[in-house]
This record gives structure tokens, sequence and C-alpha cells, in this order.
């Protein structure tokens, strides 16, 4: 409900700015980047019946988004998003595949973009623990709804850099654990939830594809 609430709020903002934007219809807008997350992680494991719980440091490399301007201040666009970590004797893995809605609340500067993104897509998760006396490896794939924010500065009329802050969601539903010989699913008991934030740092770049008319740029 709240993810509801904030989404219309940012739809409703976003009409103040739409009479004087400078992301024009046919731009096509990209960015990659690094950095940091910070997960949460509640789970259960019937390969040695423990709980795990705790916070998952982790690193996003890459990261890339690609977006498409079809209104004045709306675009859809692609985001792929790599994670790993090393917490708590796991090595996990995570591949995200997103599609995503964003808003662009502020831009009226060609220097300067704000998009509000809101993206949901598929997660696959791998993790290992080799460091006890029951080993085990664990696969999960599921959802993931991911919110985030991304100040965009241009040096020029191409080329910028970016900084995101974001919020992802893990939706897993299809959970196996299994330590080389025997598996368990959630039938068994086998849980996985985690959710945190991210902070992302990288390159930007736009040009455009279509002129006003919808009719291909002569660039």
């Amino acid at each position: 409900m709240k993810t509801k609430t904030l989404f219309f709020l940012i739809l409703l903002l976003s009409t103040t700015f739409a009479n004087s934007q400078s992301f024009k219809f046919g731009t096509v807008a990209a960015d990659a980047g690094v950095g940091l997350r910070f997960y949460g992680v509640r789970a259960y494991s019937p390969v040695n019946q423990t709980d795990v719980i705790g916070i998952f440091l982790g690193s996003g490399l890459p990261t890339v988004n690609a977006e498409f301007r079809v209104l004045k201040f709306l675009g859809v666009g692609a985001k792929y998003s790599r994670g790993v970590y090393a917490q708590q004797g796991f090595k996990v893995r995570t591949n995200d595949y997103s599609v995503c809605v964003n808003i662009h609340v502020a831009n009226k500067k060609d220097k300067f973009d704000l998009p509000i993104s809101l993206c949901y897509g598929f997660s696959k998760f791998n993790a290992d623990q080799n460091n006890s006396t029951t080993p085990q490896f664990i696969h999960i794939n599921g959802g993931v709804v991911n919110l985030s924010v991304a100040p965009h500065f241009y040096f020029g009329k191409y080329i910028g850099m970016f900084i995101r802050l974001g919020y992802n969601k893990y939706l897993y539903n299809n959970i196996v654990m299994d330590n080389g010989t025997e598996s368990w699913t959630q039938a068994d008991g086998a849980t996985w939830k985690m959710g945190g934030i991210d902070f992302t740092i990288g390159i930007a770049g736009r040009f455009d594809v279509l002129k006003k008319n919808g009719t291909p740029s002569q660039k």
C-alpha cells in the first residue's frame, strides 16, 4: 500500500514539470555503474536446521539501465543488475532482470535530470556455504521490485554521470536447498526473505533517435 501511494504521489508531482522539460520524445538514455548494497535477510535452512538472520553487505557490479522516452515526462526501459555478497559463510550471487517505468520530475535544464523509477522483474539467486560441517547450496528465483531515485548530471549534450539510491524487495517463490546429495524446498520449510537499499554511481549517456514528429533523427 505504501509503494502504491508513493507511486501515485510521484505521478501527480511529475505533471507540474511536464510543460517545460528538456527530455524529448525519442530520446534514448542509458547508464552503467557500480555500487554497494545493504540487504536484510531472514531465512530458514532445512539443510542444517538453522535460521539465517542478519545484514548482507555486497556490491552491485554492474548495474545497467536503458530507457526510451514515450511521453513528455515518462520513459520506459529495462534494467540488469548483478549482486555479489559474502556474509555469514555464504557466497551469494544474484542476477536481476527488470522492466521499468521512469517519471522525470525535474529535468527543465539540459544538464540535469531527475528520474524516479519503479521496476519489476525476475531475480535468480545462487549461494553456497562450504565452511560449515554441513555444506549447503541454495538456488532460488522469483520476482523483484525496485524503487529508486537517480539524479543525472550532464557535462555536455550527450555524456554525464549519475548517482542512484534504491530499495529492492525480493519476492522469491521457488527455493531449493541441498547438501550435495539431498535437497529441500518450501514444502520442507525452506525460506529466504531479502530486501534493502543499494547505492550506485556511474556514467550516463543520452541521444535522440527520433525527431519531435516521430521521424528518425538526422544526426
